[in-house]
This record gives structure tokens, C-alpha cells and sequence, in this order.
């Protein structure tokens, strides 16, 4: 059987446990009802909290809960010149919202607090760190400066890589990039070298980097791309699947569907499981959530993180 551990997907849900609620109090600071270091250390509190509530149930491969993050693009439009946020925006067919990047003058870097929130986060066992796609992010994008959209790309791809290392000095294992674009826009699959291009850097990172995708899965041409670049898959096993004879050392399987409520039960997660090692065999599989567990209610959340242990 082949090496098999567990994880969660994306952004926790900001309320519930027993830290004081990051909701609220993003409220009481924007009425100037506590300052500054009051809200960094309930932020710090609910870091420590979605850590350690993973680690209660079992999970192998922690995250941050990205817990300051409010999209999958908010600390990098905060911290990069040249970009700014202009509205907000529905995230693919979901009922959660990211504001919308727009760039208006040369993208100038600045480190995000994505890898000091991570630091904080290793800390009490996390091991698991999370970028944005660069096509994922691209696509999001209003482009008023580059006017061409593969400089767009190489220039987040040039970022998001600085981001990555910045990462794993704080001690990233693992490192999960968000790219639903790749299954979202079947276009994309005419791009395979472009793809290859981009995230054979990656690859070369000295961590385990895995490109996920949810909502809808990666085609077998964009699969093969990202696996011919060096990296591991994530693939959403509550959607529709069509990689067939694709051979890849590393895959995550989101065989716990994050946009629905009801649990699944033992019957469906072993049929996801035997699944899996059926189409990959010679692969390290690694179980997880689907996608943001913040669609879910914090209880429910918790439970849907409490079945994955069932998969090992």
C-alpha cells in the first residue's frame, strides 16, 4: 500500500472553538473598540486554535487555517505595489466572495504576512503551507498595465515563487497551491507548456509542492502538464473525474466534499479511497478536505476534518 496522510484544504472557518471570535472582533476594531495588538493576539489566538483543533482530530499535515486571510489573494493585494482592490467579486460559483486585484502600474514585491503567519502557525505543529495558482490569480486580475496576459503570469509566477521560499524558511514541509482556473477553464488545457514552464520552478523547491484544483478537476493534458513540471495533484473526488494512466509520485485526494453539509459516510469514503489507490497505486496519497473548509459552518467543519482519519 502506498504512503497514505491527511490534511485540510484552504481557509478555516473564522468563528467557533474556543478562541475569541475573529469575526467579532474584525468588527470591534473597525468601530475602534480594541486596538491593534489586541486584535494581533486574538488573530495569534485563532491561529493556535485552528492548528491544534487539526491536530485533535488526527491530521497529519496541518495548516496556518490562513486565519488573516479574508481571499485567497488578500495578503498579496495588500503587500505588492502596483496592485490594488477595487470591488468584490463571487469565487466561481461558490457563495463566498474575493476582492478584485487590479493592477494599474509595474508589480513592485513586498513580502506578504502569509510566512509570518505560517512561522506562528509552525510553531504549535503546522506543516502545511498554501499559495494562490499563478493562472488561478491571473484570472482574477484586472490588468490596466501589462495588457498581455502571459506577463501577467510571469510576473505573479516570479512573486508567488519569492512567496514560496519565504515560506519554507519559516518552515513549510508541504506546500498546496490553489489553481481551480486549471479545471475551471478548459481552455487552459491549450497552455499545457506554459504550465509546465511555470511550475517547473516550483518543483525544484526543496518541499513537497502539490497544485490542487477543486470545483471541477483538472483534464488528463493539464494533469500530465503539472506532472511533467515535478509537482504532485490534488484532485476533487466529489466532482467528476477524468484522469486515466497518469502516472504521479504524489496526488492529494479531496475525498471530503467541503461545500456540502452532510457527512459522507463510511460507505462513500471507502469507496473514494479504494478509488484512489486504484488509479494510483505507486502514487504517496495524501487525503483531505476538498476545498476551503470556511463554506461550512465550525462544527460541521470540524466533523467533515474528523472523518478524513478514516481514510488512513
Amino acid at each position: 500500500m502506498p504512503e497514505i496522510s491527511t490534511t485540510t484544504t484552504g481557509i478555516f472557518p473564522k468563528i467557533g472553538g474556543d478562541a475569541p471570535s475573529l469575526r467579532a472582533n474584525l468588527h470591534r476594531f473597525d468601530r475602534e473598540e480594541i486596538s491593534a495588538d489586541e486584535l494581533e493576539t486574538i488573530l495569534q489566538k485563532n491561529i493556535e486554535r485552528a492548528v491544534a483543533e487539526q491536530i485533535t482530530a488526527g491530521i497529519d499535515l496541518p495548516t496556518d487555517g490562513l486565519i488573516r486571510w479574508t481571499d485567497l489573494f488578500s495578503p498579496f493585494v495588500k503587500s505588492w505595489g502596483g496592485m490594488t482592490r477595487r470591488g468584490i467579486h463571487r469565487f466561481y460559483d461558490t457563495n463566498t466572495l474575493y476582492g478584485e486585484p487590479v493592477v494599474d502600474s509595474e508589480l513592485q514585491f513586498a513580502e506578504s504576512h502569509a510566512a509570518a503567519d505560517f512561522a506562528i502557525a509552525q510553531k504549535f505543529g503546522a506543516k502545511k503551507a498554501t499559495l494562490p495558482g499563478v493562472f488561478t490569480f491571473a484570472a482574477a486580475v484586472v490588468d490596466n498595465f501589462y495588457s498581455d496576459e502571459k506577463k501577467l503570469r510571469a510576473k505573479l509566477a516570479e512573486f508567488l515563487f519569492l512567496e514560496a521560499e519565504k515560506l519554507i524558511a519559516a518552515g513549510a514541509e508541504i506546500l498546496e497551491i490553489h489553481e481551480p482556473e486549471l479545471g475551471w477553464n478548459l481552455e487552459l488545457k491549450m497552455k499545457n507548456a506554459e504550465i509546465t514552464e511555470i511550475y517547473s520552478k516550483f518543483g525544484e523547491l526543496d518541499c513537497k509542492i502539490i497544485v490542487v484544483s477543486y470545483f471541477r478537476n483538472f483534464s488528463n493534458e493539464v494533469a500530465e502538464a503539472l506532472v511533467a513540471a515535478g509537482v504532485g495533484i490534488g484532485l476533487d473526488f466529489s466532482k467528476p473525474l477524468a484522469i486515466e494512466n497518469l502516472s504521479a509520485p504524489l496526488v492529494q485526494i479531496g475525498a471530503v466534499d467541503s461545500r456540502e453539509t452532510k457527512l459522507e459516510s463510511v460507505e462513500i469514503l471507502a469507496e473514494r479511497k479504494n478509488s484512489a489507490l486504484a488509479k494510483f497505486p505507486n502514487s504517496e496519497i495524501i487525503f483531505s478536505t476538498s476545498s476551503n473548509v470556511e463554506y461550512l459552518p465550525h462544527e460541521i467543519a470540524i466533523a467533515k476534518i474528523n472523518l478524513l482519519k478514516n481514510l488512513k
